[in-house]
């Protein structure tokens, strides 16, 4: 076949969760024997080491990259307060790629054009007009879930206000595109219940997340003392989880044990932005694998999120022990102490931790159920 990925991100380098989700897609097609177009849009805040990327991603696809600046306008977001349109949407629709697309649908016939998540849904009618095989959409996560849970969760009555009309809008318009397409890909049965909801006639299939296991060796920590967290910090839900861990977490949590470390890495992290008393720092990190390998728990402590968190599939391949909310580990096929365990207070979190350091063979049959679970469901 000959198939088209349009995507609102590179997919390199491999440093976060959306952008290994594509690469692997585009991988996995080009190895299949599938003629790959990959279009994407580049934000400019991304700093995408372009000719880098360019030589990776030719070995499996013919390649477009187009930057774009998708930085919040607070003129355009005011602006757009007296429209009914999304404006977390609105920043990705450019015309000049609109034209490059274009250039492209008159030139090539393609049998499976595939939308990478809502931010390239305002192309899908170009697609539509122009395209006569299948049009697939590829979604992340739900968007507008991410987005109502940070409503939910902010304390300022006027931004809680502003954020929930962000998820309305993001709702209805992920409700529109779930109606344009032929088949939609969501990475967990949980999102799918969602989309579902918002669309019931939709053609719908779970493909989740995919770790290589050769690569993500399991190296079991003999230990529970060295905690880490991985993830952008230009997501806005890793920002808020990383926050509120340090703030209501940690330092309860740090009171009960005195031998735990925090390890933080990610990016988009600002070192000067936190105290290097508290959390150690990494803002560039080469090779995650290489990163947590020598590190004991991965913490996910989301309170906002959607579809399935990436990082803890690879700790779990990894043989390291995991603490999440339940909203960090949604998706995920799991059972409570069998796989991971669930916090959600700062007690959960001193229990956990308390009862794992005490039964050192408790935590080993952890993660090897953990491991086992990812070579059946995630490999």
């Amino acid at each position: 076949m000959k198939i088209l990925q349009l995507s609102n991100r590179v997919p390199w380098p491999l440093n976060e969760g959306g952008t290994i989700g594509i690469y692997n897609f585009t991988k996995a097609f080009s190895e299949q024997g599938h003629e790959v177009y990959l279009y994407c849009l580049d934000g400019l805040k991304h700093a995408t080491p372009i000719a880098e990327a360019q030589r990776e991603l030719s070995k499996y696809a013919s390649c477009l990259i187009h930057p774009i600046d998708t930085d919040i306008k607070w003129d355009e977001a005011l602006k757009n307060l007296f429209s009914k349109d999304s404006y977390n949407i609105q920043r990705f629709n450019n015309e000049s790629f609109r034209d490059e697309l274009k250039q492209l649908l008159q030139k090539e016939q393609f049998d499976l054009i595939q939308l990478e998540g809502s931010y390239v849904g305002p192309y899908v009618d170009l697609v539509r007009s122009y395209h006569r095989g299948i049009i697939s959409l590829r979604m992340h996560n739900a968007e507008f879930e991410i987005w109502a849970r940070l409503a939910q969760n902010e304390r300022n009555p006027i931004k809680a206000q502003y954020l929930k009309l962000l998820a309305n809008r993001l709702k209805n318009y992920e409700r529109e595109l779930l109606q344009k397409v032929d088949c939609v890909v969501a990475v967990s049965p949980d999102d799918l219940k969602k989309f579902k909801a918002l669309e019931p006639n939709l053609n719908g299939m779970v493909i989740p997340a995919g770790i290589d296991t050769d690569k993500w060796m399991f190296s079991p920590s003999s230990s529970v003392e060295k905690l880490y967290h991985i993830g952008s910090l230009e997501w806005h839900a890793n920002r808020e989880a990383v926050s509120h861990f340090l703030s209501e977490i940690w330092p309860s949590l740090k009171e009960s044990d005195q031998s735990l470390s925090f390890h933080l890495a990610g990016k988009g992290i600002q070192a000067s932005s936190f105290d290097n008393d508290i959390v150690t720092v990494y803002p560039e990190v080469a090779d995650a694998y290489v990163f947590i390998e020598s590190l004991d728990v991965c913490i996910v402590p989301l309170l906002s999120g959607s579809g399935i968190r990436l990082k803890i599939l690879e700790a779990m391949s990894a043989g390291k022990l995991v603490i999440s909310t339940k909203v960090g580990a949604q998706g995920i096929a799991y059972q409570d102490g069998i796989h991971l365990c669930i916090a959600e207070t700062a007690k959960d979190w001193i229990n956990c931790i308390a009862s794992l350091k005490a039964n050192p063979e408790r935590a080993k049959k952890i993660t090897a159920a953990a491991r086992q679970l990812i070579e059946e469901k995630y490999s």
